[in-house]
């Protein structure tokens, strides 16, 4: 990347709105492959956010196909937050499945643990 496009990404994540991740709840965690995601995050930012909202891509999962094999595995969860002008950030976390006994168990982890 060239210095003057350096500079460009600095200026413009200079003018995003900082936030700050007070806390992240996933429940139930860890529970069953297929069950639900709740996904709780307290925040605060710097600067006030005209219509922002988290976004999660996946509402749901249907593993009834895969191998159990290639589910026993590790990925990412993202929750992002937005504006209709500008992705603010992105939530990452961990997930993992891993197999307990004959069910497939997920655990998503916390990235401020």
């Amino acid at each position: 990347m060239s210095e003057s496009k350096a500079g460009d990404d600095d200026e413009y994540l200079a003018q995003l709105p900082q936030v700050d991740i007070l806390r992240v709840d996933v429940s139930p965690n860890p529970t069953h492959i297929s069950d639900e995601l709740n996904l709780e995050v307290d925040f605060t930012v710097n600067k006030d956010v005209l219509d922002g909202w988290w976004e999660v891509q996946v509402p749901q999962i249907n593993v009834a196909s895969i191998k159990p094999s290639n589910l026993a595995n590790c990925g990412l969860l993202i929750a992002s937050f937005k504006t209709r002008a500008n992705d603010i950030m992105d939530l990452k976390m961990v997930v993992q499945v891993s197999k307990q006994g004959d069910t497939l168990q997920r655990i998503v982890y916390n990235p401020l643990e």
